[in-house]
């Protein structure tokens, strides 16, 4: 029976579902702190699990509609679907489920025409990501932009629309880009036709990078971006200049870390991930920032409960404290 309990949550990614739950509940307390609004923590806590259920949604989703390519690479053959301990049939049925629950949940905490948009196109840019993300390169891409929904969900709990809360979502959304032309694109670079990287004409010869100005330049565009957008929430927030110098520290620490990673690029994901790890440590770090104006603390806090929550679902899923294949 737990081995079974493993597998649904093996399925469903919750070793890393602590994200996006965060990202509902830090934009509800960041848009209540902008308007003065006191906090609701029922709507905090239903928030991180609906995040929570978005995330297992979108694993779920993801895995079976990518289950026949799956099927064809060997270091997918410990996917509950690909190995057949979850049949596709209750795999569809738990995913639906899970659908119809968040949607009941956020109209019962928001039944708001904004919200009920906002989620739609959340989860219409999630699902056209899992199904055409191998086929299209344009929803490779932006497909990502679904969490930028999911932030203006939390939003319009608040407020229908409020500026500062979309240029956070615009970052947030811009960071999931990075990370799957990064993370996803370079396992699959292969075996996918349509993919960044291999657009870009990056090639690996002997696992060595070639051709790699371009995909480094494009990926440096999206980060130099993202940070500007962050510098300019903080002034528009009028945050102390210590906090300001703080972000810069943080986006240097990030440049570093992607100086290592695409000093030591491999489309080997066992050797990439020590980078991908520092690489997404210090992003968190430098995004967090937002958030300062609600608790200066907030980047600390949300990395060491990132880092905790890992350590604990991988320890319980895997066996180990390191961030599984998957």
């Amino acid at each position: 029976m737990v081995n079974r309990v493993i597998e649904y949550l093996r399925l469903g990614r919750i070793f890393n579902a602590e994200i996006l739950a965060l990202l509902y509940v830090l934009t509800y307390i960041f848009t209540a702190n902008l308007y003065n609004v006191k906090y609701d923590y029922l709507i905090i806590t239903l928030l991180f699990f609906v995040g929570l259920l978005s995330h297992i949604w979108g694993a779920y989703n993801n895995d079976r509609l990518d289950l026949i390519t799956d099927k064809k690479v060997k270091y997918c053959s410990h996917k509950p679907l690909v190995s057949g301990t979850i049949s596709i049939k209750t795999a569809m049925f738990i995913e639906y489920l899970i659908l119809i629950l968040i949607v009941v949940l956020i109209l019962l905490m928001s039944p708001k025409i904004s919200t009920l948009g906002y989620l739609f196109g959340a989860y219409l840019l999630a699902y056209l990501y899992n199904k055409y993300n191998n086929s299209n390169m344009f929803i490779n891409v932006i497909g990502q932009m679904y969490a930028s929904f999911a932030i203006l969900v939390s939003m319009s709990f608040i407020v229908n629309f409020d500026y500062i809360v979309f240029l956070s979502a615009i970052v947030i959304g811009l960071n999931g880009i990075y990370l799957n032309v990064i993370e996803a694109d370079l396992k699959d670079i292969e075996g996918d036709i349509i993919n960044v990287p291999k657009s870009l004409g990056l090639r690996f010869r002997n696992n060595k990078a070639e051709n790699i100005t371009k995909f480094y330049l494009v990926n440096e565009v999206i980060k130099v971006s993202m940070y500007l957008l962050v510098y300019y929430i903080l002034y528009i927030e009028n945050v102390e200049l210590t906090f300001r110098l703080i972000a810069i520290a943080f986006f240097a620490l990030n440049f570093i870390a992607r100086i290592a990673m695409f000093k030591n690029l491999s489309y080997d994901r066992e050797k990439m991930k020590p980078y991908f790890a520092l690489q997404e440590i210090t992003s968190i770090l430098f995004i967090s920032m937002i958030y300062v104006i609600v608790n200066p603390l907030f980047p600390i806090i949300i990395v060491l409960f990132v880092l905790l929550w890992l350590s604990i679902w991988n320890k319980i899923l895997w066996g180990t404290y390191l961030r599984p294949q998957v």
